[in-house]
């Protein structure tokens, strides 16, 4: 084998080894209230957050049920969590994602799916309503028609899970709702 053709595959062999990426790896998980399609979070979600819901004073809620309506097609809280990892995702990695990303919420003896989902560059997004997520704990404990005593149901744990074959993480916040009637 002449010196040229090893030297070429050689050059080769470093070209190839050199493109690969280092692994992928969960650099941090972010509690995120709102956050835009580039992965900036807009709204920190404290560890211990309290959402404020002010309504009109001759707004009454007669049940949880009402109350949680209101808040998923009113109010719009949408707690959740960002996945940030240590380098951008490659086309086969995205896919994987898009294919194997589960999110789970856990809340007062509750869980369900996190409906919200994006998959940035480097990071990955989760989130659910939390109307709905108020509305689901009660259905499952058949306590929506029951009227909506915050301090029967605040504060609360809300912890996040997911599980992909890129990476599995959990993340929790303890959440207050308070009810203000605005004069």
């Amino acid at each position: 084998m002449s010196t040229l053709r090893i030297l070429s595959l050689f050059f080769l062999f470093l070209v190839v080894t050199s493109c690969k990426p280092p692994e992928l790896k969960i650099i941090s998980i972010e509690l995120c209230e709102n956050f835009n399609n580039e992965g900036i979070c807009r709204e920190t979600l404290q560890k211990a957050h309290t959402y404020n819901l002010t309504v009109n004073r001759f707004k009454k809620f007669e049940n949880w049920e009402s109350l949680s309506n209101y808040m998923y097609f009113h109010s719009r809280q949408t707690p959740g969590f960002i996945v940030r990892f240590n380098r951008k995702f490659t086309l086969t990695e995205k896919e994987i994602l898009h294919k194997t990303y589960k999110a789970n919420y856990s809340f007062y003896g509750s869980n369900g799916f996190v409906e919200g989902f994006e998959v940035g560059e480097d990071w990955v997004g989760s989130f659910q309503y939390l109307g709905s997520i108020i509305k689901d704990r009660q259905r499952h404990f058949k306590e929506e028609k029951n009227f909506p005593y915050m301090e029967t149901l605040f504060p609360a744990n809300l912890k996040f899970s997911f599980d992909s074959k890129l990476g599995k993480g959990e993340i929790t916040s303890e959440i207050n709702v308070i009810l203000q009637y605005a004069e």
